[in-house]
């Protein structure tokens, strides 16, 4: 019988090495110090918070030192209580307005009872944002301003409470005493310094511009 043949032991030979370093042996990876399901620690979370805080903090107000930018806003807040009555009547399927008072620089959302005569007017309404009854004094904002309100108000009959206006459910505009009388026009001019800015809405299509 035939010696069993051993099988020879052979090795890799890196040709451009020597020495005993020229044999490639297998070695188990090393753990890493930082994992991959490492994440970020708190304290480097809280240093982004801080940092993204301090700098919208430099930014908002020197985005609105400005009167124009003042203005723009004071102009943009007087567009959206009317824009906001007006959809807002037609998704609910209720009477909804707003009243802007001059001489107190304040615009107000409200409801309408519509069970009592005359109907009953309810300050309800919550900003979708802040989450506060919408109530807006420009002389309280901190970045909205203006140093003296307007109004020009054009209706289709005797308004008498000109301040009050409401639309339907079909977003028609209408005086809130009495409610049948319809608006054509309602304008509020805003100015600061030598600047002015006119917010118009149209009662009957309720487009609402600003110029």
């Amino acid at each position: 019988m035939a010696p069993a043949r051993v099988p020879k032991r052979t090795t890799n030979v890196n040709p451009h090495s020597s020495g005993c370093n020229s044999v490639h042996s297998k070695v188990p990876p090393q753990p890493s110090t930082h994992g991959a399901d490492d994440g970020y620690s708190l304290l480097e979370l809280t240093l982004v918070v801080l940092i993204l805080g301090i700098m919208a903090a430099a930014v908002i107000p020197s985005f609105f030192s400005t009167d124009s930018s003042r203005l723009d806003l004071a102009a943009e807040i007087q567009a959206e209580a009317m824009r906001y009555a007006r959809a807002e009547a037609m998704r609910r399927g209720e009477p909804m307005g707003f009243r802007q008072q001059n001489v107190q620089k304040r615009m107000r959302v409200y409801s309408l009872d519509t069970g009592t005569a005359p109907w009953t007017v309810n300050f309800d309404v919550y900003h979708p944002v802040s989450k506060k009854l919408w109530d807006i004094r420009l002389d309280d904002h901190p970045f909205a301003n203006a140093d003296a309100v307007t109004t020009n108000k054009v209706f289709r009959g005797t308004c008498n409470k000109v301040s009050s206006v409401y639309f339907d459910t079909n977003g028609i505009a209408r005086c809130a005493d009495p409610e049948t009388i319809p608006l054509e026009l309602y304008q509020v001019t805003l100015s600061l310094g030598s600047e002015s800015r006119t917010v118009s809405l149209d009662g009957f299509s309720g487009k609402v511009t600003i110029q």
